[in-house]
């Protein structure tokens, strides 16, 4: 179990950048890592109103249960996140945890959550690519799958808001790279899945 604050700038790519990114940070294909989220809100999305993401990661060799709270501005998130050792999607969600040891849970009782009516939303999967810069830089090469749809963007986590912005910026013009503004995946995922049924 874990909490975090998570400071990141994101743009979309288009998959020439994305591909040109990945050889000049020499980031092989083969070396990316696979992860897939499984979303989850209530029916009448009381967590997509507070703008936040409630999601299972699966990942190679750890599955992960994660609250995203938005803090100050556009570009923090608290981050808490419950390691489990197993996650069958054929089941109902809260018979796999254990609402007195886990801090999503815990956390979302106390915001008044109905933890009780959490029902997948949605799904999408990410090949990902890692590159730490510097000590405070995260480089994040996102390859994105989704109801048909399949987008590209860069993620940078930092450690220093202000700084890290400027780093950003400065990032995107070293590689003239025009700034897009990324919706969260979440958020991508939804408006392609309602596109596909209204």
């Amino acid at each position: 179990m874990s909490k975090e604050m998570e400071i990141e700038f994101k743009s979309l790519l288009t998959e020439e950048e994305y591909l040109q990114l990945l050889q000049f940070y020499k980031l092989p294909q083969d070396e990316l890592k696979m992860q897939t989220n499984i979303y989850f809100d209530t029916p009448n999305g009381l967590l997509r109103q507070l703008k936040q993401g409630l999601r299972i990661r699966l990942l190679p060799n750890t599955i992960e249960f994660t609250l995203k709270v938005p803090q100050h501005n556009n570009y923090t998130y608290l981050e808490i996140t419950d390691n489990l050792v197993t996650f069958d999607h054929t089941q109902p969600l809260l018979e796999q945890l254990n609402q007195s040891t886990s801090e999503v849970l815990n956390y979302l009782v106390k915001e008044n959550i109905p933890i009780e009516s959490l029902k997948e939303t949605g799904r999408l999967s990410t090949i990902r690519g890692e590159s730490h810069l510097n000590p405070d830089t995260l480089l994040v090469l996102d390859k994105s799958s989704y109801y048909g749809v399949v987008d590209f963007e860069i993620e940078m986590e930092v450690t220093n808001g202000e700084e890290g912005r400027q780093f950003f910026h400065d990032f995107l013009n070293q590689h003239q790279l025009d700034y897009r503004p990324a919706p969260k995946k979440i958020a991508r995922m939804f408006e392609r899945k309602n596109s596909l049924t209204s």
